[in-house]
């Protein structure tokens, strides 16, 4: 390809409103254009590259034994209805009708069209394991759309599924496409570590993450150096502190006038009380109904952890009209002497003596609060911090941010029984399968790859992933021996099946190599003035330039192709 003829319109400075490293790049480098928030537009350079780990992906999968397949990308009400998954993905999942008013919903996952493909295909032991996956575009009506195209509205996935007969032998096959991921994002040159993680709304009894490490990530990882353990940051386990017996005089609570007072520093100011003295208290909508949780002031309400606990779909703060209208409080000033309301406290509440909560009362406090005043539930309910014990080895936890790229899940029997996916036994006997399914986000591995190969100058591709191998820079393309011997390079590196774009613009030198350090090709190619005496630049984007001979281009390639 030549450059003068590819859409790669590349940016001087930094676009603004940039969440991170890679959407910044993106941008400059030409291979996305924001058409509104969530949607972008994706141009040559970005499908290029789209292709390159598509076809790591397609031949990773098809080696541990999935077909591909495609399913189609709406699904019907009837049978999100039967998997229970219509109001499981809450407001995230686009819904639509049809002329013939029959609801439908833009799949965000496909493990029902899966089961009906399993349902056609399989009658006895013998077609098992069966194993499929597609490469599909997906729509998520996120509300927060974030790092460009690392949280869109719009999104390839591979999502792949897999039927057995037995629970060891799905095990045996999830540990299959676990190394298959390991050896994708190996060959695409990316640090990624498995955790694990919470099934969610996919359910299943487990589930791990795949999480390239990065400064930006939108995720927050628990590492323990001592024995190893790693987890998603959601489903990391508090260890309950030792229960201390209340040793205090029995005081009532006393209600204090805090008269505009809107955040916790400015209370903690107003009362000089330290924060490990305060107890938040917040409202959740648990599917239909209401509960309070309750953490120290320096402590963050785990919503996935309660979720889990009272085995519900949905979860969300209250709104603030939902707080006055049912509570008749107000965001604030909520505490837990409120009838009519389940609380739930995290473990170290318990411990407590006495603390400060709201008074349920605009501009007012209670002090002198113990466990006593109320009733409630005690549960491992906060976020684990840096520091806090494994619950392996009782080791101090780092925290490190990451971004997911993919997820695994044993699912079991959740959805084959729903849908009645069975097969015939060696026995003769009906039996229904038991299902796992295994997702891998495109967009946000090469989102990963540019966070983890950029540097000062921009993007330094690794070529297994690398929009074009081989940068070929004309410095003066009027001068007609460069031009010339440019043509000659193109072609024979071109017929040689080498990846090369040939920047043949009548540009200032200086600009091309601008351009070159900014994309990030792997290896430049500069035809100068050495031409005279048959001689090139051979300068790979991260070692020492060479002046080699113009018959030794090809090797000199090769080389470099083989130990990159």
């Amino acid at each position: 390809m030549k450059f003068s003829k590819f859409l790669i319109p590349t940016m001087v400075n930094n676009p603004s409103d940039c969440d991170n490293n890679s959407q910044r790049l993106m941008l400059r480098t030409g291979m996305i254009k924001k058409v509104s928030n969530g949607l972008y537009f994706y141009l040559p350079s970005f499908m290029r590259v789209m292709e390159k780990v598509t076809r790591v992906i397609n031949e990773e999968m098809q080696n541990i034994g999935c077909n591909h397949v495609k399913f189609p990308i709406l699904v019907s009400k009837d049978l999100l209805d039967m998997s229970g998954r219509w109001n499981a993905f809450g407001k995230e999942m686009f819904k639509l009708q049809d002329r013939n008013d029959k609801l439908y919903a833009i799949s965000p996952t496909n493990e029902e069209y899966a089961c009906l493909l399993a349902q056609n295909f399989v009658t006895s032991y013998k077609d098992l394991p069966f194993a499929i996956y597609q490469i599909q575009q997906k729509h998520r009506d996120e509300i927060r759309p974030r790092g460009g195209v690392m949280r869109a509205r719009e999104f390839i996935m591979k999502d792949a599924y897999s039927f057995h007969d037995s629970d060891e032998n799905l095990s045996d096959f999830y540990n299959k496409v676990k190394n298959a991921y390991m050896t994708i994002f190996k060959r695409l040159g990316l640090n990624v570590v498995a955790v694990n993680a919470d099934s969610g709304a996919m359910g299943g009894e487990q589930s791990q993450e795949f999480m390239s490490i990065c400064e930006t990530g939108d995720a927050d990882i628990a590492i323990c150096e001592d024995c190893g353990f790693v987890a998603n940051l959601e489903t990391v386990p508090c260890l309950k502190p030792l229960q201390q017996p209340f040793t205090l005089q029995y005081l009532k609570p006393e209600k204090i006038h805090t008269p505009n007072i809107k955040t916790i520093d400015e209370l903690l100011n107003f009362l000089k009380i330290d924060i490990k003295n305060f107890v938040k208290s917040m409202i959740f909508k648990a599917d239909n109904s209401y509960v309070m949780a309750l953490v120290r002031g320096d402590r963050e309400v785990n919503d996935v952890k309660l979720a889990k606990y009272l085995k519900v779909k949905n979860i969300e703060l209250a709104s603030e009209e939902e707080i006055k209208k049912n509570f008749n409080t107000e965001i604030g000033f909520i505490g837990p002497l409120l009838q009519n309301i389940k609380i739930y406290a995290d473990y170290e509440v318990e411990n407590m003596q006495y603390f400060v909560v709201g008074a349920n009362e605009k501009d007012f406090h209670l002090k002198n609060v113990s466990c006593r005043d109320f009733k409630a539930e005690f549960i491992d309910l906060r976020c684990a911090e840096q520091g806090d014990c494994c619950p392996v080895c009782g080791k101090p936890l780092k925290l490190v941010k990451g971004n997911e790229l993919g997820h695994v899940f044993k699912l079991g029997k959740h959805y084959t029984e729903k849908l009645n996916i069975t097969f015939v036994n060696k026995d003769g006997k009906n039996q229904t399968m038991t299902m796992g399914c295994y997702g891998i986000g495109v967009e946000r591995t090469i989102s990963a790859i540019i966070e983890q190969f950029a540097d000062e100058k921009g993007i330094a591709w690794p070529v297994s992933s690398a929009p074009f191998v081989v940068n070929l820079i004309t410095v003066d393309i009027k001068n007609q021996e460069q031009k010339q011997a440019s043509e000659e390079i193109y072609n024979k590196l071109l017929n040689a099946g080498i990846d090369v774009l040939w920047d043949d613009r009548e540009e200032r030198v200086g600009f091309k190599f601008k351009d070159s350090e900014l994309i990030g090709f792997p290896l430049n190619i500069i035809i100068g003035k050495n031409i005279l005496n048959n001689q090139v630049e051979f300068q790979p984007r991260l070692a020492e330039k060479q002046i080699i001979d113009v018959k030794d281009i090809l090797y000199n390639v090769r080389e470099f192709l083989n130990k990159n």
